[in-house]
């Protein structure tokens, strides 16, 4: 069965991937292709209509994607990734610390680790989730309310911090790092970790090999992403230079992480009922490269 790798922009990882001629010839011929398009929030869908079969996002998806009944599982992870930017506020707003969005709203990327990032630093700061004014908004509008004023708080990270921080001064309560480790996933329905392992460990390989040019070429990376997004190279090689790249299994201290997450999520609203996710996590087929 042929298989469809899923890549946007908000995954470098495989965006790149997928601009790597030989890598994708090689990925061709064990019958693997890519369906890039435009919104990492679009991946479940897509999952669930069977349109792709292989996906990489944040962390927070497969936590959804539980709570919906989807049987899914992370099968590779990355690093944990600082990266420039995180929860902003204009200079001139007057907020000087996550007490003060009491009431105010933040922009958040769709179904995405926004959630997870800013629930985190929410519960560290001792405030709920119903205390500020939390909504899904796709970033270029994000973006826009919140350079004219509209919007108290966005969630953004380079290379769209970079485009907000030209335009107007800002201020980052918070970073990603501290309260929630930021990685990215890669994960797939259950059903077909199971009956095609193969494939995983051949996508495993070149995710690899693929990460590991990035690191040591970022700038040659940033040029395969030129026009992604709207951003040009340039404008891509700061997230590339300044972002941790690998691929690694899923082990217990991620686990551990999701659930907490998950648990964090029942408390605030965000899903429906806790949840055990330890079914969402398969490091079996990273294994079987060694």
């Amino acid at each position: 069965m042929p298989l469809v790798i899923g890549a946007h922009p908000q995954n470098p990882s495989l965006s790149i991937l997928a601009r790597r001629k030989a890598a994708r010839a090689r990925l061709a011929a064990r019958d693997l292709s890519f369906f890039v398009f435009g919104a990492g929030s679009q991946t479940i869908p897509l999952l669930k209509a069977g349109v792709i079969q292989l996906a990489g996002t944040g962390a927070t998806p497969p936590i959804l994607a539980k709570a919906e009944g989807f049987s899914t599982a992370v099968f590779a992870i990355g690093q944990p990734r600082p990266e420039r930017g995180g929860l902003l506020v204009r200079e001139d707003a007057g907020i000087g610390s996550l007490a003060d969005l009491r009431g105010r709203g933040v922009g958040l990327m769709p179904i995405s680790w926004h959630t997870q990032f800013l629930a985190a630093e929410l519960e560290a700061a001792g405030l709920d989730w119903r205390e500020v004014k939390a909504a899904e908004i796709i970033p270029a509008t994000a973006r826009d309310a919140f350079v004219e004023g509209h919007l108290d708080a966005i969630v953004a990270t380079d290379p769209l911090y970079s485009q907000i921080a030209a335009q107007v001064p800002v201020r980052i309560l918070a970073a990603p790092g501290a309260h929630f480790s930021n990685r990215t996933v890669f994960w797939a329905p259950v059903e077909i970790l199971r009956r095609h392992p193969d494939a995983v460990r051949v996508l495993l390989d070149e995710l690899i090999a693929s990460d590991a040019a990035t690191a040591a070429d970022p700038e040659a990376a940033a040029a395969l992403l030129d026009g992604v997004n709207g951003n040009s190279a340039k404008q891509w090689l700061p997230a590339l230079a300044n972002r941790p790249w690998g691929v690694f299994p899923p082990g217990a201290e991620f686990l551990a992480e999701q659930q907490g997450h998950a648990d964090l999520f029942a408390r605030f609203g965000l899903i429906a009922h806790p949840i055990d996710v330890a079914d969402t996590v398969d490091d079996s087929h990273f294994a079987a490269l060694a």
